[in-house]
């Protein structure tokens, strides 16, 4: 009777916090989010465009441009979070972090040589790397445990919502303007986004050194998770290869970037659904459930042969990722020390960015020397073998260490 006691009394606790409002901070740095993602996404699908249209840039520099702008976001995550550690605050690197980038606008709309295209895109990717382990952070401190699902389910439903805006924008707006006009209206929304953290308020703490980074000084289960999330990461794809199965599949160009907006609208509307069943069920529960389906999701793209059957797997797949990003972080910030947060939450995206590079490039290998599917199934087989990893965690059961 005890024990049916303690879960029902547990259930009912859970339930109560799911019904509470999201802290204010939460909610602002949602729509910080919202406006960057309108801001940075008004201007990607329209880079390689510009560079190789109006600049005369090759392919070749297009991928560099990318591959630099990528490796540069992943290294300074932990750098971020380092320094926000040391420094006990979120807001001066969140202020770097957005502000930055939204001044550098200007030298994308006036560039006349690839050159500051990449010096632009490095330098945002400098930005958007410093901010995200503060952000994170942030989120894990101002909320609740046990609202943590619903937290960064929200987050990324409105990150997500302006990756679903931003193209539509452009889209509307580059008959009007042109590219280098798309570009400076861009740096409109990112300003706003800018000016919204002035009203963000944290409880700042005492600036301390920190001991060196090391994963030794990391719980046993924050080890286990970085050890499980590289081996999945590994068989992570670029969205671009699904966006080519479905040409593939028979989809011209404009229905595929159609395609490709409805999983980001799909996304974007399943994300909070999700993390409140994040809060209900555990976090751990939904990133378990994140790789059965990335797994199941990959196999069928290998098995598909039909238009239709590439347009469902892909809104499987907007699930995948409403799911698996938010309850990863709020997985992660319970199995994370509160004096270093920000390190090893920059840590993990550390990794995972620098692994995505490999992970890309053995896909389209596999792709190009072999067979579409065998890319595919190789990518399903890495997911499963992290969801029977995580399934085993022997750490699950050892008491918490710093």
């Amino acid at each position: 009777m005890s024990s049916q006691l303690q879960l029902r009394n547990s259930y009912s606790s859970k339930v109560r916090a799911v019904k509470k409002k999201l802290p204010l901070e939460v909610y602002l740095l949602g729509a910080v989010s919202l406006f960057t993602d309108i801001a940075s996404e008004m201007i990607y699908p329209l880079l390689p465009l510009f560079l190789t249209g109006v600049l005369g840039a090759s392919t070749t520099v297009v991928g560099l441009v990318e591959g630099i702008a990528e490796a540069t976001a992943s290294l300074f995550k932990v750098v971020g979070g380092r320094v926000s550690d040391r420094i006990a605050a979120r807001k001066p690197l969140l202020l770097f972090g957005y502000g930055f980038p939204a001044l550098l606008r200007p030298m994308l709309a006036l560039a006349t040589a690839p050159w500051m295209v990449l010096a632009y895109r490095f330098l945002d990717r400098v930005g958007k790397g410093v901010r995200t382990a503060p952000r994170d952070a942030l989120i894990a401190e101002v909320t609740p445990q046990e609202t943590y699902g619903r937290a960064y389910g929200f987050h990324r439903a409105m990150d997500s919502l302006g990756a679903t805006l931003g193209p539509l924008l452009a889209f509307l707006l580059l008959p009007l303007l042109d590219f280098r006009g798309v570009f400076w209206v861009s740096a409109l929304p990112a300003l706003l986004a800018t000016a919204l953290l002035l009203f963000l308020r944290e409880k700042r703490g005492l600036a301390r050194p920190l001991p060196p980074l090391r994963l030794s000084n990391f719980s046993p289960q924050y080890r286990w998770f970085l050890l499980v999330s590289g081996i999945y990461t590994l068989g992570l794809a670029s969205n671009a290869f699904l966006i080519l199965r479905l040409s593939d599949l028979g989809l011209s160009a404009a229905q595929s970037t159609l395609v490709y907006t409805l999983y980001n609208l799909l996304y974007a509307l399943m994300a909070y659904p999700l993390g409140v069943l994040g809060d209900r069920v555990g976090a751990r529960h939904l990133v378990l459930g994140g790789f059965a389906l990335y797994a199941l999701v990959y196999l069928g793209f290998g098995f598909s042969f039909a238009a239709w059957q590439g347009i469902a797997l892909f809104m499987l797949y907007a699930l995948y990722s409403a799911a698996f990003e938010g309850s990863s972080r709020a997985y992660l910030a319970q199995i994370i020390p509160a004096e270093e947060k920000a390190s090893a939450i920059g840590f993990y995206h550390t990794l995972v960015g620098l692994l995505l590079l490999p992970a890309s490039a053995l896909f389209g290998f596999l792709w190009q020397q072999f067979d579409p599917q065998v890319a595919f199934f190789t990518a399903a087989g890495f997911a499963g073998l992290a969801l029977v990893l995580f399934l085993l965690d022997p750490t699950r059961r050892q008491p918490y260490t710093c």
